[in-house]
C-alpha cells in the first residue's frame, strides 16, 4: 500500500477550519492522514486538558479515496491513553501511534481521545469502598464527582467523543464519521472498538461492561486491585453488556505498576477472560495464540524496571515485535 502521511492541525485560535473545501479534498486524498483537533474547538465548554485529539484516516483502506469502491470495517477504534502526570506534555498519541496506524491500515476509523487523566486510578487502592474504582472511572467517563476526582460533563470522555464526532461529521463528511453517532447525538457504542493503555485500558474495560461494543482491548490493564480489601475491584465481576469473547488483554510479566502480575491475573479472572482460555505467552506462541483473550510477554527476556515493562506492549520501538499481537487483537473473530 502506498503511504502518504499528511498532518492537519485544526486550531480555533489560529482560525483554521477545514470547511466544505477541506471535506472535498479529503474525499480524493490517498494514503494515511493524521489530523489533530483541539477539544475546545469542538466544544467551547471544554476548558481543561485542552491537548489535541489525534485522528487517523487511511483513505485507501476506508475507500474515501475511491468512493465507488467502499471498503473499511465501519468500526471506530477509540484509543484512550493512560495517566499523564501533572506537568507532562501529553501532546502525542499516548505512545500508541504505531498501533493506531496499523488499525487505520486495517480499515478502522481511529481516534486518540484526550481527556482528564492527570489522576491515576491507583488512588483508590487503599479505599475500603468496594466501588471506589468504579466511581472514579465513571466520573471520568461520564462526568460527575467521587471521593477522589471531579470532572465536568463537558470534560468527560463521552462528551469529548460526541463533540469530536460532530465536528468531524461537519468538517469531513466524506469520511463517514456520522455512522458512530446515534439519534439525539449520542454514541453508537456497538460500532466502537474501545481500547487503551494502563488507566485507559481500565476505562475501556468498564465501558465494555456497561455498553455493548464491537471489541475491548486492554494493554497494561486493567490494574484495579484493592489493597484495602485484598481482591480485584468489584466492578470487574459485573454482568457484561459486551460478550467476553470480544475482550482482549495484553500485559508484560514484569509490569508491577498499580498491581503485581499475580494480582493482574486475578483481575483478568474476575473479568472472566480465563473462561476463553489460559494465558498465552506471545514470546513462545504464534497467532492465533490458541484463541486466548489473555496475552502475556516477557520481551526482551532480560530484567526490566516496572515502568518500561508497563509501556512496552505499546511502545512504538517494539512495533515490529508486537505487530502480529496487535493485529490479532484488532482482527480476531469476536462473536
Amino acid at each position: 500500500m502506498k503511504l502518504r502521511l499528511r498532518s492537519v492541525v485544526t486550531r480555533s485560535l489560529l482560525g483554521l477550519t477545514l470547511g466544505v473545501a477541506g471535506a472535498a479534498a479529503a474525499a480524493t486524498t490517498s494514503g494515511l492522514e493524521v489530523i489533530k483537533v483541539l477539544p475546545s474547538q469542538t466544544d467551547p465548554a471544554i476548558k481543561e486538558f485542552d491537548l489535541p485529539h489525534f485522528i487517523y484516516v487511511d483513505h485507501d483502506a476506508l475507500g474515501t479515496a475511491h468512493p465507488d469502491r467502499p471498503t473499511g470495517r465501519h468500526e471506530l477504534l477509540l484509543w484512550i491513553p493512560g495517566t499523564q502526570p501533572p506537568g507532562g506534555k501529553g501532546e502525542g498519541p499516548g505512545g500508541a501511534g504505531k498501533f493506531c496506524e496499523l488499525a487505520a491500515h486495517l480499515g478502522y476509523h481511529v481516534i486518540v481521545l484526550k481527556y482528564p487523566n492527570a489522576a491515576s486510578a491507583a488512588v483508590c487502592r487503599r479505599d475500603e469502598d468496594p466501588d471506589a474504582f468504579e466511581k472514579f472511572r465513571d466520573t471520568i467517563i461520564a462526568g460527575g464527582s467521587s471521593r477522589h476526582i471531579k470532572v465536568s460533563r463537558a470534560d468527560s470522555i463521552e462528551n469529548r467523543l460526541i463533540k469530536l464526532l460532530l465536528h468531524l461529521q461537519r468538517t469531513r463528511p466524506a469520511e463517514g464519521w456520522d455512522q458512530y453517532l446515534a439519534p439525539g447525538d449520542t454514541i453508537r457504542w456497538e460500532a466502537l472498538a474501545v481500547a487503551g493503555q494502563s488507566q485507559g485500558g481500565g476505562h475501556a474495560a468498564l465501558i465494555g461492561l456497561k455498553h455493548r461494543v464491537a471489541r475491548v482491548i486492554c494493554t497494561g490493564a486493567p490494574k484495579d486491585y484493592s489493597l484495602a480489601l485484598g481482591r480485584p475491584a468489584a466492578w470487574l465481576g459485573q454482568k457484561s453488556a459486551t460478550p467476553k469473547s470480544r475482550f482482549f488483554a495484553f500485559n508484560h510479566l514484569q509490569d508491577h505498576q498499580g498491581c503485581s502480575p499475580a494480582q493482574q491475573l486475578e483481575n483478568l479472572r474476575a473479568l472472566g477472560l480465563d473462561a476463553l482460555g489460559a494465558p498465552v505467552s506471545v514470546d513462545r506462541e504464534s497467532p492465533p495464540y490458541q484463541h486466548t483473550r489473555i496475552l502475556t510477554t516477557n520481551y526482551p527476556g532480560t530484567k526490566l524496571d516496572s515502568g518500561p515493562a508497563h509501556t512496552s506492549v505499546m511502545n512504538p520501538r517494539n512495533a515490529e515485535v508486537f505487530r502480529k499481537v496487535w493485529t490479532y487483537m484488532l482482527t480476531e473473530k469476536a462473536p
